[in-house]
């Protein structure tokens, strides 16, 4: 009777780990589609705007190998990220990000591009900034510093 009891307990306990193996890949298996859909959800998101610099950037590449959709991309990007701290903030802070986003999207001089300041006029109508409120902002004098432009073509933007 023992030696049955025994082989009971070892078909059990083999019964048991093979439904325990199943049951480790499936949820490996769910994991993966899981993240594969995560992933494809940011990688879809290079359409959308987003007050996150961060993570529309981080899936902008999507259509970047027309230098239009790069260009736009980089001025949405440059946008959400001036909508989202217009309000306070570190003005060198603003301006590494701003270096960030321009490196990230490969514009080596960001300083000199009026796309930048075009953008950043942008996000800062979209904030709710004023056209006379704009030389107020804390990070204006900084990039006027960088451009003597920046104010004037910041302003451009406001312009109906």
């Amino acid at each position: 009777m023992t030696v049955n009891l025994t082989e009971e307990r070892s078909f059990h306990m083999q019964h048991a780990l093979k439904n325990a193996i199943a049951l480790l890949g499936i949820l490996a298996l769910l994991a993966g589609c899981s993240f594969s859909y995560s992933s494809g959800a940011s990688s879809d998101s290079s359409g959308t705007s987003s007050d996150s610099s961060k993570s529309s950037s981080a899936s902008s590449g999507a259509s970047e190998s027309d230098p239009k959709d790069a260009r736009r991309t980089y001025m949405r990007d440059v946008s959400a990220y001036t909508t989202s701290a217009a309000k306070g903030g570190d003005a060198q802070a603003y301006l590494r990000e701003l270096g960030s986003i321009a490196e990230r999207h490969g514009i080596t001089d960001w300083e000199r591009d009026t796309a930048t300041y075009n953008a950043i006029g942008t996000g800062l109508r979209r904030a709710g900034i004023s056209r006379d409120e704009v030389k107020n902002v804390y990070f204006i004098q900084d990039l006027a510093a960088k451009e003597k432009n920046a104010l004037v073509l910041i302003l451009e933007s406001y312009q109906p």
